[in-house]
């Protein structure tokens, strides 16, 4: 989400009703749902000091423009409200055009605009293309290749598929069950034993660029079921610079709340499922991870050497990077969904 950021008090009024804006139209107003989910957004970064969401209004785009100059805050308005949109499903294309028309009078323009539109249009193959042309993953497959791993990215890409193994990048992984206990390339190791996941290299081991949010499950603590998927992918969107982070977050939620997909580089995802949302206390952790990332100094996924890092304590890295500790229980990177 490009640095999500606490917006000062005078600014959240502006912020909220630019949001209650953008998803009141023709056809009804915010959902419960999508209430509840702004309401602990707004309860986590005021400490619970803010008003309930109830007692705000919905502000026209161009008066939110005049207030909110810095394109930073535009763009984090624009962020929440493509994922209050996604909490639906089916997306009602209505709002889904009332949404994009208001982001833009706002001043906000951008890519995903284009994603949740062929979510809301039900395009499928559509919906697929432009996640993968405007995905970080695909950006940093690309890199790998000018930098000269192209062979090496295939032969990780073609383990994922069950054809052959990369011994070597095989290797590299395993070699992290032998870094210090407690620290995060052991931890990672463990992640992977106690879910019973193949490394990289190995038969379907996930290709390594792909692997690398695994190192962030465990950094920030989120376990690996649907909830935990959309937890780690915000918390990961809203550290990165990097606006194509958040491409990421809205795949996990096509994933796992707005159930327009259900593969992952052409393989079904078992766990793909509707409505994780609407489970217990899931729009407060989600909230948490949001506010949790707004803390954390460091860009942790593409800003950091991973296994230049691996046998440092994962104490001493939540520590340095800020990183708060889960105010809300939910299960952990060890734990067996």
């Amino acid at each position: 989400m490009s640095r999500f950021s606490v917006p000062s008090h005078d600014l959240a009024a502006a912020m909220v009703g630019a949001v209650l804006g953008a998803l009141t139209w023709e056809g009804g107003g915010p959902t419960p749902l999508q209430l509840e989910l702004t309401n602990a957004i707004l309860n986590r970064f005021s400490g619970g000091k803010a008003p309930d969401v109830h007692t705000y209004s919905a502000w026209e785009p161009e008066d939110v423009a005049v207030t909110l100059v810095d394109p930073a805050l535009r763009r984090e308005v624009a962020h929440i409200v493509v994922t209050m949109e996604l909490l639906l499903h089916p997306l009602p294309p209505a709002l889904e055009r009332h949404a994009n028309q208001y982001l833009k009078a706002m001043g906000v323009d951008t890519p995903y605009l284009d994603v949740v539109r062929d979510t809301a249009e039900q395009h499928v193959v559509r919906l697929h293309a432009d996640l993968l042309r405007n995905s970080w993953y695909t950006e940093q497959t690309i890199h790998g290749i000018f930098k000269g791993r192209f062979s090496e990215m295939v032969r990780s890409k073609l383990s994922y598929y069950s054809v052959g193994e990369d011994r070597e990048l095989a290797a590299k992984w395993r070699a992290l069950e032998h870094c210090p206990v407690g620290s995060w390339g052991h931890t990672v190791s463990q992640f992977y034993r106690i879910h019973g996941f193949a490394y990289p290299g190995e038969h379907d081991g996930i290709y390594e660029v792909g692997a690398l949010h695994d190192w962030v499950h465990v950094l920030a603590d989120y376990g690996t079921s649907p909830e935990g998927e959309i937890d780690v992918f915000a918390f990961i969107a809203a550290t990165m610079e990097d606006d194509k982070g958040f491409i990421q977050f809205i795949f996990t939620l096509a994933l796992f709340q707005n159930a327009s997909v259900t593969t992952v580089g052409g393989r079904k995802v078992a766990i793909a499922r509707a409505d994780t949302m609407s489970d217990p206390q899931a729009t407060d952790r989600l909230a948490g991870a949001l506010f949790r990332a707004s803390k954390c100094t460091a860009d942790v996924m593409g800003g950091v050497d991973h296994f230049a890092l691996a046998d440092t304590p994962l104490d001493e890295l939540r520590e340095r990077w800020q990183i708060p500790p889960k105010l809300i229980p939910g299960p952990g990177a060890l734990d067996v969904p």
